[in-house]
């Protein structure tokens, strides 16, 4: 399956979002909706580079294994 680069822009995007809305929350006294966004975004990051990863070892040709050295 393949996403767009749309797509994935929009993950790394809700990632930066989420960090900083974390930071804020955390500053302004609450810790426990901070660390829901930190969650929130390290889930948005996770699955960024969980899809490149599998479409760059879906792209990659099916050859023979490479030569035994001896």
């Amino acid at each position: 399956m393949r996403f767009d680069d749309k797509f994935l822009d929009g993950l790394i995007t809700l990632f930066y979002v989420a960090m900083g809305i974390a930071a804020l929350t955390a500053l302004m006294g609450s810790p426990g909706w901070g660390f829901l966004f930190l969650l929130f975004g390290s889930c948005a990051l996770i699955a960024r580079t969980t899809i490149e990863t599998l479409q760059r070892h879906q792209g990659r040709p099916q050859g023979p294994p490479p030569p035994a050295n001896r």
